[in-house]
């Protein structure tokens, strides 16, 4: 407002403290402080139009505007300078203008040197500095509800219960009429995340009932082995598909070796845990969760870790049962690829190569999807953690001193009183 009192930007920073005509009228003792130190000159600051002109007309500096090369536009292609001129086919080496159009008397006074506007410029900001670390030493009044004390250095208050009295103020003014707001207007975030708390709730209990699922489907496949165990064994009689098979090779895509394809699942399952056992996956934590653990959970106590890996499938801390003779394989075949025919594998389970290991896949398959579960239903529960958090911190104090929503519909309405 310094067109208003008729008061320049540049004579504006000669003042330290200013009243104004109808405050001096009515107190004929107030004046006008004036910085002593601080030599006003019209001519120091200029608007930025003039200086944008200046340094347009920068360039032209070393003309003396007297003679006639200093009018002259164009160059006259005949002396040294404009033969090396590009567009006269020169080299362009030498890089000078016109020989005509240099001025004959002494323009280059006119021109000042960089160092020396570089000193100009530090004197300058010089003043403008020492004048800030006087405003900073001037005290100031404290901003604490009726308190005239002076502030304390880089602060608004004299002391911390200041601060926190005007802080304890703005609340009882603010957070009751916000508060009543909150109540009166329904909040979009809100019912967005009720409607996310139940879809979330929602998939918790179908993962539990897939849980359930997989129990009951472990139950099945303990009793499917069971009754696998009770087929009669049949002596291994050499066929002719088992004859060819003893004539193909494969190789191993662990090791890269060759090795036939009749025994190549039992070579591919020893080599995978022979490379598999040199590396460890291990937590701290042991875990805790319902029902049977499905982790090897073995702890070393060199790592002091807890081994992750599925207890079925630990090729590290878990050794193969010792199969007899008289073991029969019992794999349940198929019909028709899915269908179950109810007949069993009935070779002995030390030469069938068809089916190696097949209880063990099965059980693992069993356990990896209940891991997956178990992953989900964490996912799902840090997702609700975080939607009840966001739910409660809105209707919260800060919340509502920080944020605040206009209803249009009510904004014409009268407010109604506060019930204490």
């Amino acid at each position: 407002h310094g067109d208003c009192i008729s008061i320049t930007e540049s004579y504006a920073k000669n003042i330290l403290k200013f009243f104004c005509l109808i405050c001096r009228d009515r107190d004929p003792s107030l004046e006008i402080n004036r910085d002593d130190d601080y030599c006003y000159s019209p001519t120091r600051h200029k608007d930025k139009s003039h200086r944008s002109k200046k340094n347009k007309r920068r360039k032209s500096t070393r003309q003396c505007g007297e003679c006639t090369a200093c009018y002259m536009t164009e160059d006259c292609g005949r002396c040294d300078f404009c033969k090396d001129m590009r567009k006269f086919g020169g080299p362009n080496k030498i890089r000078q203008k016109c020989r005509k159009r240099h001025p004959t008397k002494g323009g280059e006074l006119k021109t000042q040197s960089k160092r020396a506007r570089k000193e100009e410029h530090k004197r300058e900001h010089r003043g403008e500095k020492e004048k800030s670390r006087k405003d900073e030493d001037i005290p100031r009044q404290c901003y604490g509800p009726g308190c005239t004390a002076a502030a304390r250095s880089g602060s608004k208050y004299c002391s911390d219960d200041c601060g926190l009295k005007l802080a304890t103020n703005r609340i009882y003014e603010l957070v009751p009429h916000r508060i009543q707001q909150w109540q009166s207007s329904s909040c979009h975030a809100d019912e967005t995340s009720r409607r996310q708390l139940e879809q979330i709730r929602k998939q918790q209990l179908d993962a539990r009932n897939t849980l359930q699922l997989l129990e009951a489907r472990r139950t099945q496949l303990e009793a499917l082995i069971e009754r696998a165990k009770q087929t009669p064994l049949i002596e291994d009689e050499e066929t002719a598909d088992d004859y060819e098979e003893s004539e193909l090779s494969t190789y191993c895509v662990t090791c890269g070796h060759e090795v036939s394809a009749r025994s190549a699942m039992r070579h591919m399952e020893k080599c995978f845990n022979k490379y598999e056992s040199q590396s460890s996956y291990g937590s701290i934590y042991k875990t805790r969760i319902e029902g049977d653990n499905v982790f090897c959970d073995f702890y070393n106590p060199h790592q002091k870790t807890y081994c992750k890996r599925l207890r079925i499938l630990c090729p590290e801390h878990s050794k193969e049962p010792k199969v007899n003779d008289d073991e029969v394989c019992g794999f349940p075949l198929v019909s028709n690829v899915f269908d179950h025919s109810g007949d069993f594998c009935n070779l002995p389970k030390k030469r069938c190569s068809k089916h190696y290991c097949w209880d063990k896949f099965r059980r693992a398959e069993i356990d990896m999807e209940i891991v997956r579960q178990w992953l989900r239903l964490d996912e799902l529960y840090e997702q609700e953690r975080s939607t009840c958090t966001s739910m409660t911190s809105r209707g919260g104090v800060l919340g509502l001193m920080l944020h605040q929503t206009v209803s249009h519909d009510n904004i014409y309405e009268m407010p109604q009183p506060i019930q204490a």
